[in-house]
């Protein structure tokens, strides 16, 4: 059975794709574990990451998309989550991908995402409800018939609480915050947490049980870090007032900010797969961030 995990931040622009994105792939490389991505958010930054956009829009118009499958639930049909499941082919030409998905079908596999999501949620709201558990649960169903086919299931959810990221949130036994070490980073933790809470008791007095149980937190990752040097204003003081707010919240480890990494061309592959490490600070860190989720997920 997978675990599934919530990549959150209401904030946008915090790099949270791009740090699943890399974690997935370490996980990968490091502990060979099946990974299946699933892309929420319209924006589809994770979808293209993994494929290029011809690929994407031959997924479009012949397999389907997250939009096929929310569509499908707009209309009270079945519909196969397996059948929109893609692999990535965005790095064909790649020294590792011939290996990428051929031991024991391990790899990751991407549910892409579609832009004409940004209309979902209001479709779902005005066809059921807000606050209707129904249509919190399309998603967690979906997924729990092919979650024994993978190790972890990561959701990159769009950078608000609508209808998509409430599906995500309920199918998901852990979420994770990427923050930035800034002053909005201190005020938004604590407005995610207080957020999730009161979407999983509205959904649990609504049918009037405790069965909906809310996901965990699984750590609060310091992304784009960009100086550690003292004073009162740095980013450093931003990141010892969290830790000590949430002492056993945040990762001990931390990505730094990568000027080389956003230089990367159009084709560039994920740091933690790529035999070539164009900032090897940034690979080191990648590792260590994945190796202390997995020891936060797996340990007893």
């Amino acid at each position: 059975m997978a675990t599934v995990v919530s990549f959150i931040n209401f904030k946008g622009g915090v790099g949270k794709t791009t740090l699943s994105v890399e974690l997935a792939a370490s996980l990968y490389k490091k502990f060979n574990s099946r990974v299946l991505m699933v892309d929420l958010d319209p924006q589809s930054n994770c979808t293209l990451y993994w494929l290029n956009e011809a690929d994407w829009e031959r997924q479009i118009n012949e397999k389907g998309t997250l939009l096929s499958f929310f569509e499908a639930c707009l209309d009270d049909k079945p519909f196969d989550i397996s059948s929109i499941i893609a692999t990535p082919t965005r790095f064909a030409k790649s020294p590792w991908y011939q290996q990428f998905d051929l031991r024991l079908n391990r790899g990751i596999k991407l549910v892409p995402s579609d832009m004409q999501l940004f209309g979902v949620d209001l479709r779902l709201a005005q066809r059921f409800g807000f606050e209707n558990p129904k249509a919190q649960l399309f998603l967690k169903k979906a997924l729990a018939a092919i979650d024994n086919q993978y190790d972890f299931i990561f959701i990159d959810c769009p950078p608000n609480l609508y209808l998509a990221t409430q599906n995500g949130l309920f199918a998901s036994q852990y979420y994770v915050v990427v923050a930035l070490a800034e002053y909005l980073s201190t005020l938004g933790i604590a407005h995610i947490q207080a957020s999730i809470n009161s979407v999983f008791s509205s959904a649990n007095n609504i049918i009037g049980t405790e069965a909906f149980k809310k996901p965990s937190l699984a750590g609060i990752v310091f992304n784009k870090v960009r100086y550690l040097s003292g004073g009162t204003q740095s980013q450093e003081d931003f990141m010892s007032r969290i830790r000590a707010k949430y002492p056993e919240s945040v990762f001990k480890s931390y990505v730094s900010q990568s000027d080389k990494i956003a230089q990367r061309p159009a084709q560039s592959e994920p740091i933690a797969l790529s035999d070539y490490a164009v900032d090897q600070k940034y690979a080191d860190q990648i590792h260590t961030v994945a190796e202390e989720f997995y020891d936060r997920i797996t340990r007893p």
